[in-house]
């Protein structure tokens, strides 16, 4: 696979936030054993009820309380900051899939025959739109002869057939058209 940039950066915030999931899920395993401690010493205390268990079971409850109070900060800062993790993800996999899409060997040598195949239609395109015309100039010598000259001696200018009937096969209107056409310029389409 090809070395990219924004790869690693995806993968930093992903281990970034596997790693903050993970000393959130070790914080909730130790606040569960306090509060186990803390039910012992309640225990404890109301089997043998001492100035020493009860001070035991009052700093064991601040110590759970504010254990507690901060997993649920750290908990709340950690679920309000994952979409921003999220969309940083989204963001730089776009980048990512530009980055590839560059760096692709086969993805150029696709564009290329694309390129090439296009021109190569765009060039056909135009010698179908032109045949007609072509074609209408050769036949004209067969009826505009010596003959025709005499019997339509000073009448308008024959002009024939409309051309732009017969090259519709390609169901293209003509915007379509003049937009293949512009684009196979730019991409040096050879019109003769």
């Amino acid at each position: 696979m090809t070395e990219s940039i924004v790869l690693p950066q995806i993968k930093a915030i992903i281990a970034e936030v596997n790693q903050k999931r993970a000393a959130l899920a070790d914080y909730k395993t130790k606040l569960d054993a306090a509060e186990q401690e803390l039910e012992d010493a309640k225990i404890a205390r109301e089997q043998n009820f001492s100035f020493e268990t009860d001070k035991v079971v009052v700093e064991k409850e601040g110590l759970v309380n504010r254990i507690k109070r901060r997993y649920l900060e750290e908990t709340q800062f950690f679920e309000n900051d994952l979409p921003k993790k999220v969309t940083s993800v989204e963001r730089l996999f776009d980048k990512y899939v530009q980055e590839m899409w560059t760096k692709d060997p086969s993805v150029q040598e696709l564009e290329t025959q694309v390129i090439n195949s296009f021109k190569q239609t765009v060039e056909l395109l135009n010698q179908y739109q032109e045949k007609p015309g072509l074609l209408k100039a050769s036949l004209l010598p067969n009826v505009v002869d010596a003959d025709f000259k005499t019997a339509f001696k000073g009448q308008m200018s024959f002009v024939g057939v409309n051309t732009y009937v017969y090259a519709n096969k390609v169901p293209i209107g003509y915007e379509t058209y003049q937009a293949l056409f512009s684009a196979g310029r730019q991409l040096g389409a050879h019109f003769e």
